[in-house]
């Protein structure tokens, strides 16, 4: 993978974000286990299929691996572009299963560190990422349709929800329809923000190429552009044709380009929870050897992607349909007091705790596995027993899919109506220690209990 220029670094971890906005291609999608075959080979596939269903006669087409070309062909014989589109794997468009560089870019939607994404991609794949993830965008897919100022997907060219008529496919439209219509007031919009990329395009998309010349025109040729792409530099029209000089090319795959991005975000927000935390533990006259056994648990979220720093704070939050939660402040705070409790359990029994994945804690000693830990909060509202329920959901969410559900769950902020203690396991309401009649599920111990530590090493070494 080619190096992230620093300023591009800069702009998408900018406080405030809405500094990039996104242009994919066809590129971004072939990617596993997305595999959205590329406009050639789409082509090539439909031509045969024209040519052996009688439609067009074999070498009517004179470049049957251009998409737009073969389209124009069999609008002008049939009046229709359903000819074409009807052969796509139209089902495989809209079930595009995402691939890792959609998820995270779904996630920097989310943070804002993207503002809008404007697609030349007929498959929903970044809508399918938003869906796993339980992220709400903006989906702009027809003609006409105004694009809010929040994150949103745009479908320059249309998608496979749309009807065959809608989608631009031949080149009369491609090369000259879009002039003074929604296409190039949309690509005004969204090519205006101070910072483009460009990913997975190999070949120039004219509506896309004559708006930001006039942009540059406008600014002087300031705007800033990037362009990333698994081929190389001088191999890349697109690049050529935009005027993109080497150093802002940067040669990769693009789930591997937006890892790079997401790397830049991640860290931001753990150097973020480290200090937010400190704040309002040194408000809360939290000692400074404790301040130090807190900061060395979070220093391992470092070595965490963002989609997993991400879903620690959803888990914290007992999110029931969300696997990412954008960074807040509020949340900082939400978790520092679990985080805390934790580093002074494994300070104090002589555990290993690190993040997980997941969004757990292992904990370990000398090598062993002594059990999983899930750290929640009330947020100072909730009761345990309205906590119970949710915690219930995302422990069955994480044995889901990693196969083991948390052995203890550690929930701080607990809104406070009965005796902290009360109940040992909600879930079992039973001796943990007993073979026969031990808790069903995960334990829930709220970290603010007098004996926390005490109670926690016993239900560990039980569990």
């Amino acid at each position: 993978m080619g190096e992230i220029p620093p300023d591009l670094l800069q702009a998408i971890a900018a406080v405030g974000g809405g500094q990039v906005a996104l242009v994919i291609g066809a590129g971004c999608s072939v990617e596993a286990p997305t595999e959205i075959p590329l406009a050639g080979s789409l082509a090539h596939a439909v031509e045969r299929r024209l040519v052996l269903d009688g439609v067009l006669a074999d070498g009517e087409c004179a470049n049957p691996w251009n998409l737009s070309q073969l389209t124009t062909i069999v609008w002008q014989k049939t009046g229709s572009q359903a000819g074409v589109v009807t052969r796509f794997p139209l089902d495989r468009m809209r079930l595009a299963k995402p691939n890792l560089g959609y998820k995270l870019l779904v996630a920097l939607m989310a943070e804002g560190a993207i503002s809008h994404v404007l697609s030349l991609n007929f498959d929903l794949a970044v809508q399918h990422a938003a869906s796993d993830l339980g992220i709400e965008i903006a989906i702009i897919d027809q003609s006409g349709q105004g694009v809010p100022v929040r994150a949103a997907l745009v479908h320059l060219h249309g998608s496979a929800n749309g009807t065959s008529e809608s989608l631009v496919l031949r080149e009369e439209v491609i090369d000259a329809a879009w002039r003074g219509q929604w296409e190039q007031i949309v690509a005004q919009q969204i090519l205006g923000a101070p910072v483009v990329v460009f990913a997975g395009l190999g070949s120039a998309a004219p509506v896309l190429t004559a708006t930001i010349d006039m942009i540059q025109a406008a600014l002087g040729g300031n705007k800033t552009l990037y362009q990333a792409d698994i081929g190389p530099y001088q191999n890349n029209g697109f690049a050529q044709q935009l005027g993109i000089p080497e150093e802002r090319y940067i040669q990769g795959g693009w789930s591997a380009f937006l890892a790079q991005l997401a790397e830049r975000l991640s860290a931001a927000q753990v150097d973020a929870l480290d200090e937010n935390g400190k704040t309002l533990l040194n408000e809360n006259g939290v000692s400074q050897a404790d301040q130090l056994l807190f900061k060395s648990l979070v220093e391992g979220l470092r070595a965490l992607p963002l989609l997993a720093v991400g879903k620690h704070r959803a888990f914290a939050r007992l999110e029931q349909r969300k696997l990412y939660r954008p960074h807040s402040v509020a949340d900082d705070e939400l978790m520092s007091e679990p985080i805390l409790k934790l580093a002074q359990l494994a300070e104090r029994h002589g555990f290993e705790a690190s993040p997980t994945q997941g969004g757990t804690w292992l904990l370990k000693r000398e090598g062993r596995h002594i059990g999983q830990v899930l750290l929640a909060s009330g947020g100072g509202t909730r009761r345990i027993a309205a906590l119970e329920p949710r915690a219930r959901i995302v422990c069955g969410h994480i044995e889901e899919h990693s196969f083991a559900a948390p052995d203890l769950v550690v929930i701080g902020g607990i809104a406070q109506s009965e005796p902290l203690g009360a109940h040992v396991d909600l879930i079992a309401d039973a001796d943990p220690s007993d073979l026969v009649d031990g808790p069903s599920g995960p334990i829930l111990l709220s970290a603010d209990q007098a004996d926390f530590l005490e109670r926690a090493g016993e239900l560990l070494h039980a569990a």
